[in-house]
């Protein structure tokens, strides 16, 4: 069975497709290899007291370019790796004590204070967890998060380095936190959210941003900077993708892709000329057309049915959305 000793590892998932089940282990080699196949993070593990003690627990989701788990020992480890290879890495304790090191800087956390290092994909680093560490880690592939930030920063950009890392606790790194929390929320008591591809894609984009905005690295002051203003043809671009098929499951990025512009441009083009964003605009796009069903269609379609036809997955938030825009509940006018 998955979890028992010499059962076989389950896999990730793909996006949309949901958590992975539970995976437990007491043998230190699986325990490897399974962080290696599913975090892109080959390393070496060590308990530091009785092995009879080590306990792997983790389960994980794969959220497009962004891994995330969760994972324990049930005893203090020390790991090492030389290198990530192909993935920027954070992992926050949420119990217990973490000290890692990396490029020649050492970090201590706890669930309420410290700092933690955002691995770097070159460069020896180690980690070492007391018996009673939790953490929410985090991979991000490599080639997603430098092509993020080309298309923000509309240049190429080179390797990043985080030195001095990131306080998970306070500020931009508390919303870090605080949004690996909700899909760590998720993998506890399972809604099926992940399981729909806006949801999905719309965490894994905002954890990449976010991670990009929240931690520091050469290009974080430009980041910062005023976005400049777009003209109307790529506001234009954007709107029509967005017309064109309102239920796709639209990013800010992919909008700005389609627009020929960089993300922060694009927002800033949206306010000037619409005075709205673009994710309000779809929104406003999508209650539109679930509007027409549902005053349409009739018996044919459940309200059920035509929200989520227009990727509205949580039902209580598109009634509260459809009553402010229509003063009336979906229910009410599908009856009409």
């Amino acid at each position: 069975m998955p979890g028992e000793r010499g059962g076989r590892a389950p896999r990730t998932t793909a996006v949309g497709s949901g958590p992975v089940p539970a995976f437990r282990t007491t043998d230190v080699e699986r325990a490897r290899a399974w962080i290696a196949d599913t975090l892109s993070y080959p390393v070496a593990l060590d308990p530091l007291t009785d092995p009879a003690d080590f306990a792997f627990t983790t389960s994980a989701v794969r959220l497009g370019q962004v891994t995330f788990a969760t994972v324990s020992y049930g005893t203090d480890v020390l790991s090492k790796s030389e290198g990530l290879g192909s993935a920027y890495h954070v992992n926050v304790p949420v119990s217990g004590q973490a000290v890692q090191s990396h490029r020649g800087e050492v970090f201590r956390a706890t669930a309420t204070d410290g700092r933690v290092p955002v691995f770097e994909p070159t460069g020896a680093l180690t980690g070492e967890l007391d018996a009673e560490a939790e953490v929410l880690a985090l991979s991000f592939d490599r080639q997603a998060v430098e092509s993020a930030l080309e298309e923000h920063l509309e240049h190429s950009v080179r390797p990043l380095h985080f030195p001095g890392g990131l306080d998970p606790h306070r500020g931009r790194g508390q919303t870090l936190t605080a949004l690996a929390g909700v899909v760590a929320g998720e993998l506890r008591a399972p809604t099926g959210l992940l399981a729909h591809p806006p949801v999905a894609t719309g965490l894994a984009d905002s954890l990449l941003t976010t991670m990009l905005y929240a931690a520091p690295h050469q290009y974080r002051e430009e980041l910062a900077s005023p976005a400049t203003r777009t003209c109307p043809r790529p506001v234009k671009r954007a709107v029509d993708a967005m017309q064109a098929d309102p239920a796709h499951p639209f990013t800010l990025r992919e909008l700005a892709r389609l627009a020929g512009v960089a993300p922060r441009s694009l927002q800033a083009g949206f306010q000037q000329h619409l005075e709205t964003t673009p994710m309000a605009y779809l929104r406003r796009l999508r209650l539109e057309r679930a509007h027409r069903d549902l005053a349409c269609h009739g018996p044919a379609g459940s309200v059920t049915e035509i929200a989520g036809r227009w990727g509205f997955t949580h039902l209580g938030r598109f009634a509260a959305a459809y009553r402010a825009r229509y003063g009336v509940l979906p229910s009410q006018a599908h009856r009409r």
